[in-house]
């Protein structure tokens, strides 16, 4: 959302660590031996992290896996790509640079994503980031004539708080025919890595033809993207493209490009601000040559504490650090294995503590700043969020050690806003360390995930990934029930299919099996796709299932060997949306009808009921509210005694709870405790609030 502040705001913040450092509400410092149950648990935090992406999807958002979200902007110049981050703006900058280090993360790490039976959630979400990219880039042969590098202004969509879906009006679209060299360039870096990762030629052509369009002027985006995404260089964004184009096409001229560009002196994380770091890893890869790399790195990357590079979205940073230490240790003789598992123990929440992964555990954040995901339209809402942001990372402690899981003013901002920039960082972090590791399993059921979860292990082929998505993805079919038409093989009779609603209204087919053997049932995806996923219960259990489309006619078949004597088979399919069944068929049985009731169906929904709060306060009469200690005035040891009852359980008399629940809501917690310091720094000029 917005990564610059005024000194002011700072200073005020600090004072505010200051006072939360004193009285232990954070640590960052957390010993790593110990790792907490399901911190190591990769195989879920991959899976887990992929979803962020989904609630952040802007346009048509066919294939979201979060019933919360719909259509939205469908007036923009060019719809589709992500939202930025908890606001509305799609900011190119950090677009590109998520994009491209999210098909990093795949080209090291594919077997992760395909042995966790991932690959196909992955490409969903890569084929949105290339389709809008390619869209948004006008070619006159093999020139850019111009391309659109942000939808909508920051200042206005950040005065609204609302869903995306209920934001009217048209928005500024900033198109270029020269500048923006910054964000041309990463474009072509995502561009190039989707023909490394999966063959698509047309890629290659849009990324050679942006990266030209970028070396031509070298001139970063100004208008719409100062006090937000404000960039000072190009270069480090050039030497990332060429970086990817030299691995493309093995054309030694991308490399010089690379070298040239890339800065002599390393100096910070992999991050939208500058992509040196990860230039230098691409090029170290290619040339066997570490040193530059592990020269930086080295000195930051050992020790147990929770590495802070910035009070402004640590755990990005931190994440970012995590994944280029892997990659080294992955392809060199260094080693920072150890330090980068430990480093997301802390951020899982070791030992007990905060974590910062929202839906994780009963210690995630539920107050992130996130418009969608709030379900509400005052962000000073002391409520949690309406709807689970899945996986999300947020910001993190700042360099005090601070974190406050609360979505509005700078300290919110600060460490518990989310981000594609953010996420991609957990993503690759997560990949490299299941690569590394091997440790933990996938779900089945996410609460806040629309139906079950595909995470069965396949091997998809690197072929061109396809661009069309369905039109309608309420389109089913209506004929209830029904008789498939085409007529069934020797030795086969036909099968009974019923048509129903689960209770989020998405279709599902019920297949009759009695008396069967096995059971066949073939659908048409009705779109260019060639991969599809879903669901089959027979009753006891869902159990996630892929299927290859035939690519002459894009039909695919589920065959189900019927060993427990089912009467019926219910069959969800969750991607394409647009799919019809074609035949269902029984071998060795009759069309008997089904009896059993069809079990419900796996569907989650997410909770309104706000998290319980941590300690009751009686519902009488403050006398002073903000005097916690009850010594008849307010001032900044209150604020201490407050934080203290709240880690260790430090008395706090029955007046003093009184005094203490400054917000009202008959509970006092770290909000309380913040409002209070807010009143000291003259934030706010009463309590209470």
């Amino acid at each position: 959302m917005r990564h610059t502040f005024k000194l002011g705001k700072r200073l005020i913040a600090g004072i505010m660590s200051t006072a939360l450092l004193a009285s232990s509400v954070a640590f960052t410092a957390a010993p790593t031996t110990v790792v907490a149950a399901d911190n190591d648990n990769y195989a879920k935090l991959l899976q887990y992290s992929l979803y962020f992406y989904d609630a952040n999807m802007c346009g048509d958002v066919s294939g979201c896996a979060l019933n919360w979200r719909g259509n939205c902007h469908t007036s923009d110049d060019v719809v589709g790509g992500f939202h930025d981050a908890g606001d509305h703006v799609m900011f190119g900058l950090p677009q590109g640079y998520a994009a491209s280090t999210l098909g990093w993360s795949y080209y090291e790490y594919k077997n992760s994503y395909d042995s966790l039976g991932l690959t196909s959630h992955y490409k969903m979400i890569n084929n949105r980031f290339i389709d809008f990219f390619k869209k948004s880039t006008v070619l006159s042969g093999d020139s850019v004539s111009k391309f659109l590098y942000q939808k909508g202004e920051g200042g206005p969509d950040h005065a609204y708080w609302g869903a995306p879906e209920q934001q009217s009006g048209n928005r500024k679209m900033y198109w270029t025919t020269s500048g923006a060299s910054d964000i041309a360039a990463e474009y072509a870096a995502a561009l190039a890595l989707d023909y490394i990762n999966f063959g698509n030629k047309e890629s290659l052509d849009y990324a050679k033809a942006l990266y030209k369009f970028s070396t031509r002027d070298n001139q970063c985006a100004v208008e719409g993207t100062q006090t937000f995404y404000d960039s000072k260089q190009c270069a480090d964004d050039q030497a990332w493209a060429a970086a990817w184009l030299y691995v493309a096409t093995k054309d030694q001229g991308y490399l010089n490009d690379a070298k040239s560009k890339n800065t002599q002196y390393l100096g910070w994380a992999h991050a939208w601000g500058n992509v040196d770091l990860g230039a230098a890893c691409v090029i170290a890869k290619e040339t066997k040559d570490w040193s530059k790399v592990n020269g930086y790195i080295g000195g930051l990357c050992n020790g147990s504490n929770y590495l802070c590079m910035d009070d402004w979205g640590s755990a990005r940073y931190n994440c970012g650090m995590q994944f280029v230490s892997l990659v080294s240790s992955k392809n060199s003789s260094a080693d920072y294995a150890s330090w980068a598992q430990g480093q997301m123990n802390i951020i899982l929440g070791a030992n007990g503590g905060q974590n910062y992964v929202v839906g994780w555990n009963d210690k995630s954040p539920t107050h992130c700043h996130h418009r969608a995901a709030s379900g509400m339209s005052d962000s000073h809402s002391n409520d949690p969020n309406k709807y689970t942001l899945v996986g999300a990372l947020v910001g993190g402690p700042n360099k005090a050690g601070v974190y406050v899981d609360q979505r509005y003013d700078e300290i919110g901002y600060q460490v518990n806003e989310v981000a594609v920039d953010y996420q991609a960082n957990l993503v690759a972090a997560a990949a490299a360390l299941y690569d590394k590791f091997g440790t933990g399993s996938t779900v089945t059921s996410i609460p806040g995930i629309d139906g079950s979860i595909n995470v069965t292990p396949q091997d998809p082929d690197p072929t061109q990934a396809p661009t069309e998505k369905p039109q309608d993805p309420t389109q089913a079919p209506t004929d209830k029930p029904q008789d498939p038409t085409n007529p069934p093989s020797s030795g086969e009779t036909k099968a009974t299919v019923t048509e129903k609603e689960n209770s989020e209204g998405r279709t599902y087919w019920s297949v009759d099996a009695a008396g069967a053997s096995q059971v066949k049932v073939t659908f048409k995806t009705n779109s260019s796709d060639t991969e599809a996923n879903g669901v089959y219960n027979p009753p006891g259990g869902w159990a996630p299932v892929d299927w290859k489309a035939n690519p002459s006619d894009g039909t695919f078949t589920l065959t189900y060997d019927n060993d427990d004597n089912y009467s019926f088979i219910d069959i969800h399919v969750y991607w394409p949306q647009t799919c019809t069944l074609v035949e269902a068929v029984k071998i060795g049985g009759s069309t008997t009808q089904p009896t059993e009731k069809p079990t419900e169906q796996p569907t989650e929904k997410p909770t309104d009921k706000p998290t319980e709060q941590p300690t009751e306060a009686p519902q009488n009469q403050a006398k002073l509210y903000g005097d916690v200690d009850n010594n008849g005035k307010v001032d900044i040891l209150d604020v201490i005694a407050l934080n203290k009852n709240l880690l260790t359980g430090d008395y706090i008399s029955e007046d003093g709870k009184l005094n203490a629940d400054v917000d009202r809501n008959g509970a006092i917690n770290e909000t309380d405790s913040l409002n209070i310091l807010k009143y000291l720094v003259e934030l706010i000029d009463k309590l209470p609030v």
